[in-house]
């Protein structure tokens, strides 16, 4: 399983963090694992909600079969996925106050049988997209 941790400090409130974060319709813009819907859009997130969005992960197109577990708003939103071949996800977002913004730390971990093979790989490949994500909501927060 690959298991990464980044974190960084972002222009605004954990509430505007929070927010950002948990309207599932915004995910194309930022989410960098997202490439595509199944089905119906989302709305906010909230505990049980769940909803189907199209992946890339290694170059290899997956789709992945999301639920909210948990959620104490503004500090932490967290989402499990299904894959395809027995493969899961899970994304955690812890949100602080800092001075002048926030902290936003994400942990995310991809795992599955059909993975090992390729698992130096894949933390690489999972860095780079936590760390555009957080690239691409610094961005937001810091137009709105």
């Amino acid at each position: 399983m690959s298991d990464i941790t980044l974190e960084r400090d972002v222009p605004g409130t954990p509430e505007q963090v929070a927010a950002l974060v948990t309207d599932l319709a915004r995910w194309p813009e930022w989410f960098a694992l997202h490439k595509g819907w199944i089905g119906d859009v989302p709305t906010r997130a909230a505990v049980g909600v769940g909803f189907k969005h199209k992946v890339r992960v290694l170059g290899v197109p997956a789709d992945v079969t999301w639920e909210v577990v948990e959620l104490q708003l503004p500090e932490r939103v967290v989402l499990k996925g299904k894959g395809s071949k027995r493969t899961s996800m899970r994304v955690d977002f812890r949100i602080s106050a800092r001075p002048g913004g926030s902290r936003v730390a994400i942990e995310a971990q991809v795992g599955g049988l059909v993975l090992k093979p390729v698992g130096a790989q894949l933390d690489t490949w999972l860095d780079v997209r936590v760390d555009r994500t957080l690239d691409r909501l610094e961005e937001l927060l810091a137009a709105s």
